[in-house]
């Protein structure tokens, strides 16, 4: 038993370094693969007594299925299971196993979350007017929420942002700017960056205490252009900000992307469209975030036709 738990630990530590210097994965997206494999490695050893590094198809199921009665999420139980895809794709390579037994697996189904009902357009727009834009830390804020809702970036692709990644030359007469964006499994996608988004993002950046060279971080902390403002504290700023506007809504930035593809939606951009905006990889992943009102559920019955009615 503890011969499998140092190997499995060793094992671990090299599929780590895959992660992050050949797939060149974000810190945060590391963490959740090789702390959900570890999981897996405690209760293949402790709980049910078998090799992780050699499982069944239905050890893994069994696995999953012991996480969701514990109350694992089903967005959680979709990261372990690409998890065990992955560290067995790893395990191939290293010639430990012939076979990858998470492949036989079926792929977690995606709920939407009743958590992220899209907010209106007022609530929107009272968030962003109860910045104090006199002040850097205010324009900040104000340009990061305007962004999250305008775009529908991720959050980590918000503040992953660099001076060098926007080109305000684009078409400056029109007001169209470039901006591009590094998304998930290192893929690019550029965003056009217009009107009223514009003129915003122009002017904070033409404010003195904001990031100037190329390689600085777009949103920094005050003064230390290294690095990006945490997300944590992007999320403290935009939940306090709504409490003191008495804002009823929950608005976050995964709330803000769910509204940008509701109201991209519901503006007639066709989805397909939308989900390459959003970069992602299916139209059905894209629906998850698409929530139809029941407005437009009306709409859309006045438009059928029936014989004879």
């Amino acid at each position: 038993m503890k011969s499998w738990r140092f190997a499995m630990h060793d094992i671990i530590e090299l599929f780590r370094k895959e992660l992050v210097c050949v797939a060149c994965l974000k810190d945060n997206t590391v963490k959740v693969y090789i702390s959900s494999i570890y999981r897996y490695s405690r209760y293949a050893a402790d709980v049910k007594s078998f090799d992780p590094l050699k499982p069944k198809s239905s050890d893994l199921f069994k696995w999953l299925m012991f996480l969701k009665k514990t109350g694992t999420r089903f967005l959680r139980l979709g990261n372990y299971q690409i998890a065990l895809k992955k560290f067995f794709i790893f395990a191939g390579k290293l010639g430990i196993i012939k076979y990858n037994p998470a492949l036989d697996l079926i792929p977690v189904r995606k709920v939407k979350s009743t958590l992220n009902q899209p907010v209106s357009v007022k609530s929107a727009c009272e968030l962003l007017n109860s910045f104090d834009q006199s002040s850097w830390l205010g324009s900040r804020n104000f340009t990061i929420v305007s962004i999250l809702w305008a775009l529908g970036l991720r959050l980590s692709e918000c503040l992953d942002l660099k001076i060098e990644n926007f080109d305000p030359e684009y078409n400056r007469p029109e007001k169209v700017g470039a901006l591009l964006i590094h998304g998930k499994g290192l893929k690019q996608r550029t965003l056009f960056v217009v009107d009223k988004l514009y003129d915003n993002l122009n002017r904070y950046l033409k404010l003195p205490e904001s990031p100037s060279k190329n390689s600085n971080f777009m949103f920094p902390p005050k003064q230390h252009y290294d690095r990006p403002v945490s997300n944590d504290r992007v999320l403290k700023i935009i939940k306090q900000t709504a409490k003191e506007a008495g804002i009823k809504e929950r608005i976050t930035p995964h709330v803000l992307r769910h509204t940008f593809a509701t109201h991209m939606y519901e503006k007639g951009v066709p989805a397909q469209a939308i989900s390459r905006m959003m970069g992602h990889v299916s139209i059905e992943e894209t629906a998850i975030y698409i929530h139809v009102s029941e407005d437009m559920k009306k709409r859309a019955l006045n438009k059928i036709t029936i014989p004879g009615r």
